[in-house]
């Protein structure tokens, strides 16, 4: 499975880098990978990317937004310390398996991600 972020990249070639990210072909590259996942038989799929540098992937808490400067996710409610973008990218993986209805146990508190919700049946 390959899991990617859903990037906004009208919105990103509007900002400061907007050449630069014209000029690096996301789009094409987003749509050459999605044609190889396919022919290779590889599930392929955009997750949601808001606040992905932002959530801890440990235990779940947003953490907050983070300077380009600082290089490291350290979550204050579980101590969980990684490289940031590794911690986005378990985020996305995270969110990814979720969809596709993989039941994701969150490590520190037990949470799980992905269950599907009990539905009482009605009492007749």
């Amino acid at each position: 499975m390959v899991f990617v972020e859903d990037l906004n990249l009208v919105g990103l070639s509007r900002g400061m880098l907007g050449k630069h990210c014209l000029d690096a072909g996301f789009g094409q590259f987003f749509n050459i990978l999605e044609q190889t996942c396919f022919k290779n038989g590889v599930y392929f799929q955009k997750v949601d990317s808001r606040k992905t540098s932002q959530i801890c992937p440990n235990c779940g808490v947003e953490t907050g937004r983070k300077e380009l400067s600082e290089p490291t996710h350290i979550c204050s409610n579980c101590g969980y310390t990684t490289d940031r973008d590794v911690a986005a990218a378990q985020v996305v993986l995270l969110r990814g398996l979720a969809a596709v209805g993989h039941t994701v146990k969150m490590l520190a508190e037990g949470k799980f991600i992905g269950i599907p919700v009990k539905q009482e049946s009605p009492n007749f």
